[in-house]
């Protein structure tokens, strides 16, 4: 997207959210991007999708061409910040569409809003609580992004965590510069609040789910997501974290059936 394309608009407490909005058609698609990251993650959905929707992709507070207020980021906050946004931009019961910790956000805020949205489709998103063996490299990575080596700790982290030996090297690389140029608060605090078992209510969501899931690396099985909610459908794609970049095509795909299967 380029700058010419954003339109924004102003929080209650005055923060600058920008955002894309194409297409035209119902079901509305709202994309909720991840971690640090920005709504050209969604490149290659937006110009499918609005050729029969309207489209509309968000910049959250923090990230990308959005305003970043020196404050805790966490998914109370964005859940507040997107069921204002779809009423804003006068959003009629979008189908919300959320990567990574953008699912999260989606989960939470078809529980707290249920008559807000029609549908979640969440992408690789953490919504299963952490094991316990999990523990000793969550708080290392806690402190290590609130040492002043927090760039190089989220850069680490995500090479890590996000990518597989099979990820395009030139996509790798554009994503890790955008993550390690996000202002150090909201790596730190966003990635708590996330990984809080507070952030991940189970049993059945109010509306039509889907889960898109990365076969590598696993952040969740299919008998976990099902059995924590009941009632989600669940699709995995040969593809790691940023399935919807590496495999464009069948996440398209996939997203598109379950709309069609909506009406």
């Amino acid at each position: 997207m380029t700058t010419e394309q954003l339109q924004s608009v102003t929080t209650p407490d005055g923060v600058t959210l920008r955002y894309v909005d194409a297409g035209s058609g119902d079901p509305p698609i709202l994309f909720v991007h991840g971690w640090t990251c920005n709504m050209t993650t969604f490149r290659d959905q937006i110009p499918f999708f609005a050729k029969n929707h309207r489209v509309v992709a968000l910049d959250q507070r923090g990230h990308g061409e959005s305003g970043k207020p020196d404050q805790d980021y966490t998914i109370p906050g964005f859940v507040d910040d997107v069921a204002w946004f779809i009423n804003q931009v006068k959003l009629e019961k979008p189908v919300i569409v959320g990567h990574s910790m953008g699912g999260t956000i989606a989960l939470n805020l078809v529980h707290k809003h249920p008559n807000l949205t029609s549908a979640a489709i969440l992408i690789d998103s953490p919504i299963l609580p952490q094991p316990e063996t999990a523990q000793a490299m969550v708080d290392p990575l806690f402190a290590g992004l609130q040492s002043p080596a927090y760039a190089q700790v989220a850069e680490g982290f995500g090479r890590m965590a996000f990518f597989s030996a099979k990820s395009d090297p030139a996509m790798v690389e554009e994503l890790l510069a955008v993550i390690k140029s996000a202002p150090q608060r909201l790596m730190h605090t966003k990635i708590k609040s996330t990984l809080s078992d507070d952030s991940k209510p189970a049993g059945p969501l109010p509306v039509p789910s889907l889960f898109i899931r990365a076969e590598e690396p696993q952040l969740a099985t299919e008998e976990g997501l099902r059995e924590r909610y009941p009632g989600m459908t669940v699709v995995t794609v040969p593809a790691a974290h940023f399935v919807q970049m590496e495999q464009p095509a069948a996440t398209n795909n996939i997203i598109k059936d379950f709309l069609d299967k909506l009406e």
